[in-house]
Parts: structure tokens; C-alpha cells; sequence
């Protein structure tokens, strides 16, 4: 079957995929009404691939492939959801195989949502690898996979995945955003063919994400998420029960209107669906991902039409799309009209940073571990020499699966370390991301974080480890050190082994970090995968 979504895209088309929720169960009567009501949005002809999710909001469901094979039956192209947060890496690469061999090539990494229920408890969560090394993981796979066996390596015969990933654009504390885009850049080089938005209800955010990338040369196209916001949605989303999406207390209070009208607000859900596709579409972004609950044929068909008729005069709806946060962070400076007024789109001038946060939570122990960091763990210093020697030693005599209790007691008192072994402490700008990131996330934030930098999973308790890091190296003019590697994903040889030992013999991920180059400030990247022609 014909890749359609993959060849609206390189044709330049404007794409629209839309996206469906299997939900509990294997034959419950919503599904088949669900299955039902995509074929029949399929049919239209206006849409190119029927999006679907894996396990949304950390519930289990039935599996997307599952789907995605029933609708290749019927020749309907499908993008199917492929997320971090239930897998092992052998078990995705499984699951990858799985996929390849039924043509199933469209796939959408992301970290996922955190785990809320499962059977008699919640269920652990996995994260054993996160979006950019599963698009890595997909890359290799697509040149031909190498693996070692015990007569050498072998090459697989190479698969045909069109990978995408997922940005969230919609952040409002400079903390958020620059680690966002720079995972954003992480997910590109590693061979992401496409990019679709997280939620949101902002003009202007919507362009930063444009001109960010046009900025760094990326070429990837962009989809732009539209989703048709009921009033419940919504209160669920700003209380941050629904991860990732942004919503203002002025959107709010224009729902509760609308829900006062005869039909609940469905007219206007329809009418700003159709303002989001337009603007999205005079932005330059190649195509919108279409959302919501009760979708049909008819809604879908009506958001086109009238997006269609809105095209021409998409500068003057933009007002309609200014639900973001006008005093928090945005790269570049507000574009204002004649009379010096605000037209929620962006000047191409940059604009200043904001002051760094003085929490004190943020900067805890920082100054203690860089100073540690420099003095012990520097190859150039004296203290280096003396622990090398010793860790040698200590193996040497003991072995690698040795008793190491006054490394893991100390930092475990002081970051509650797991004893993983490839100890990520450096990487993450001293915060665990095995212990303090419920995602296990080392190469930038997931999505999901609360207003603030907050946690998803621990609002108002929990910084995101990579809001921390930034302004801790920000403080100390350092940011470079956030935007010159990829983290490789770690390595369970050495769970229960010394980390620094590992460290000082060169087994862990900082001896095997892929160099690269990315931010505003920056030259162009190399990609990491070499057959990638996004960068």
C-alpha cells in the first residue's frame, strides 16, 4: 500500500491526518463506532492518514499496530503512535520489526504519558530509551540494523520508517522553551521526517516554532495540532490531569460562553478549528492534526471547507488565536502595527531573556556538585589522577560487580541515586534523571511540564530536571554544555556498579555522548544518522 502521508508531504501538499482513540477493551461497542466513524472520515478523500494513539493518558488500551492493521485492510493509511513509557528497548525493536513487516512504516515517537492505572495498581513505568534514541533506533534501522552476534556482526536488511516526533512550542518561562527546541533539533538529527505540535492556542508561539527552525535550516515540515476543545477538555487540561497542553484563564472564560449556546459550543469548536487550519496553513506549516471527541465525517469536511474560505484573510483572525501567555517568555520580540499595537505574531528581532528564577529548589547543592565535578572528576586535575588509580585498583582486586557503599550512600543522600551505574548526574547538570525525571529523560524535557517548570507527574513539588538545568548553567554562563552532545540511552551492564569507576575507565555514557552543535547561537548540526535529508 502506498505511503500517502509520506507523499503529500514530499509533494508539498497542505497533509491533514486525524487522530483516533482505540480506548479499553478489544470489541466494545465504542470502538466499532469509533473504527466506523474514521473509515467514513478516511473516505472524504481530505485526509491522508488516520492518526492513532498508544495508551493516552497512561491507561492501557488496545494496541495502535492492531488497528493500523485493520485499516490497512481497507487501505486506509494510518500514523501509528509509538511511545517510551511502556517498552524496553528489545521490546520496541520488536515492535519495530512487527511494524516493518506489515508496511506499517508512519510512526510518531514521543516520551508518552505517565502511567495512572494498570492492573491491581498502577503500572511501572519503562522509559528505557526516549524519543531522540528511538528515532535513532529507527534511523539505524532503516540503513540496515548492525548486530554483534558470536561470529561477528551482521547486517539486517534495511526497513522503510517514516518517523516523526512531537514539540511542544507552547511554553512560557525560557527554562521551558529553550530546552524544548533543543530536544526539538536532538529529535531532527536523529531522523525525524516530521514534526506535529502539542496543544495549544497561540498565533504567535505557533510562528516562534516556524521561525526557529527556518533560523536553523530545518527543512522538516510541521503540523500544527487542532483540537476541537470541549469545555470539560479543558478544565481536565489547565488542571493538568491532560499533560502538554496550555490553556488561559481568557480561554476558559470564552468556553464557559460558548457552552452556554444550544449546541454546547460545537459551532464555535468547528469555527476555531477552522481558524487554527488557516492560520497554520498562512504560517507555512504543511499540514494540521485534527482532534477531538465525537468526530465525524461531516465535522471534519465543515473544518476544511471553511478553513478553505478563511485562507485569504488568515493576518486578521490572528487575534482570534491569541490564548497564550502575553507577559511570559517568547525568542523573539512582539510585531506591533503602525499604531505601536501588538499583532500577536513576532518580529524577526530577538528578544531579551528573562530574569533567571531566584528558588532556591533550583540551585540546591549545584554549587557543591560543580565544585566536585571539578575538582575529582576533571581529567586535567590532580584529584582525577587519585581516583582513577583507585578505581582501577579496587577493580583490579575486586572486580566490577564490587561493594561500592560509600559512592552510592553519599550520592544517594544527596540525589537519591538508583545505583544505575551509568550515572547520568553530569548530563542532567547534577539532578538523577533516573530518580528525580518519572521519564528517565536525558536529553531534554518531555512535554508535559505544568506552567512554572513544573513536573507533569509532580506539580508543584518537582522542578523538571531540565528546567533546573538550564538555569543552572545559565548562571554560570555555561548553556553551551546543554546544546553540544546527545546522551546515549544507559547501559544495564553496569546497574549496581561503581559509577565512577565507569566514568574513569571510560565504559559509561560520557565517554560515548554523540557531539553536535544546536541552539540559535550555533552552526548548523550534523545529523546523527547519515541517511537523514531533514538538517
Amino acid at each position: 500500500m502506498a505511503n500517502k502521508l509520506k507523499e503529500v508531504l514530499d509533494s508539498g501538499e497542505f497533509a491533514v491526518t486525524v487522530e483516533m482513540i482505540p480506548g479499553r477493551g478489544a470489541r466494545e461497542d465504542a470502538q466499532i463506532h469509533e473504527h466506523e466513524a474514521m473509515e467514513q472520515i478516511y473516505a472524504t478523500g481530505r485526509v491522508h492518514a488516520i492518526s492513532i494513539t498508544d495508551n493516552p493518558g497512561g491507561n492501557p488500551a488496545i494496541l495502535a499496530d492492531q488497528i493500523a492493521r485493520d485499516f490497512a485492510k481497507s487501505n486506509i493509511c494510518s500514523l501509528v503512535h509509538f511511545t517510551c513509557k511502556d517498552r524496553s528497548r528489545n521490546q520496541m525493536q520488536a515492535q519495530l520489526y512487527a511494524l516493518d513487516r506489515e508496511g506499517l512504516d508512519n510512526v510518531l515517537m514521543m516520551s508518552g504519558d505517565y502511567q495512572i492505572s494498570g492492573f491491581m495498581g498502577r503500572a511501572r513505568p519503562v522509559f528505557d530509551l526516549d524519543p531522540v534514541q528511538a528515532l535513532m533506533l529507527a534511523s539505524e534501522m532503516n540503513k540496515g540494523l548492525i548486530v554483534e552476534g558470536p561470529r561477528g556482526s551482521s547486517q539486517e536488511k534495511p526497513s522503510s520508517f517514516f518517523p516523526g516526533a512531537v514539540v511542544n512550542p507552547f511554553k512560557y518561562t525560557e527554562g521551558e522553551a529553550i530546552p524544548q527546541y533543543l530536544k526539538l533539533e536532538r529529535k531532527i538529527l536523529a531522523g525525524a521526517q516530521f514534526i506535529i505540535t502539542q496543544l495549544g492556542y497561540d498565533a504567535r508561539k505557533m510562528e516562534e516554532l516556524i521561525m526557529y527552525t527556518r533560523e536553523r535550516g530545518y527543512n522538516v515540515p510541521l503540523i500544527a495540532n487542532v483540537f476541537l476543545l470541549t469545555r470539560g477538555a479543558a478544565k481536565l487540561m489547565q488542571k493538568g490531569a491532560i499533560a502538554g497542553c496550555y490553556i488561559s484563564d481568557e480561554l476558559m472564560e470564552k468556553l464557559e460562553e460558548e457552552f452556554l449556546a444550544e449546541d454546547k459550543g460545537k459551532a464555535a469548536r468547528i469555527e476555531r478549528a477552522a481558524v487554527i487550519t488557516a492560520i497554520a496553513k498562512g504560517l507555512g506549516y504543511a499540514g494540521v492534526h485534527i482532534g477531538g471527541f465525537g468526530l465525524d465525517a461531516a465535522m471534519v469536511t465543515k473544518i476544511l471547507d471553511r478553513a478553505e474560505e478563511l485562507a485569504g484573510e488568515w493576518r486578521q483572525l490572528v487575534p482570534l488565536l491569541s490564548f497564550g501567555d502575553d507577559k511570559g517568555y517568547f525568542i523573539y520580540e512582539a510585531k506591533r502595527d503602525a499604531e505601536g499595537n501588538p499583532t500577536g505574531l513576532n518580529a524577526s528581532t530577538k528578544a531579551p531573556g528573562k530574569e533567571a528564577p531566584k528558588k532556591r529548589k533550583i540551585y540546591k547543592r549545584y554549587r557543591l556538585s560543580r565544585f566536585f565535578h571539578h575538582m575529582v572528576l576533571t581529567k586535567d586535575k590532580a584529584f582525577y589522577g587519585i581516583l582513577a588509580g583507585s578505581m582501577d585498583r579496587r577493580d583490579k582486586k575486586k572486580g566490577l560487580n564490587r561493594h561500592h557503599a560509600l559512592e552510592h550512600t553519599g550520592k544517594a543522600f544527596l540525589y537519591g541515586c538508583i545505583d544505575c551505574g551509568d550515572c547520568g548526574l553530569e548530563a542532567c547538570v547534577y539532578t538523577c534523571p533516573m530518580s528525580q525525571c518519572p521519564k528517565c529523560q536525558r536529553n531534554g524535557p518531555c512535554g508535559g511540564s505544568n506552567p512554572g517548570g513544573w513536573c507533569e507527574v509532580y506539580p508543584n513539588e518537582r522542578y523538571c530536571i531540565h528546567y533546573m538545568a538550564y538555569y543552572r548553567l545559565r548562571k554560570y554562563n555555561e548553556l553551551q554544555k546543554m546544546s553540544s552532545y546527545t546522551t546515549p540511552p544507559n547501559n544495564w551492564d553496569y546497574f549496581e556498579t561503581s559509577g565512577w569507576s565507569n566514568y574513569t575507565h571510560e565504559r559509561d555514557n560520557a565517554a560515548n555522548r554523540i557531539p553536535l552543535s544546536i541552539g540559535l547561537d550555533a552552526p548548523k548540526a550534523q545529523s546523527l544518522s547519515s541517511d537523514s535529508e531533514s538538517a
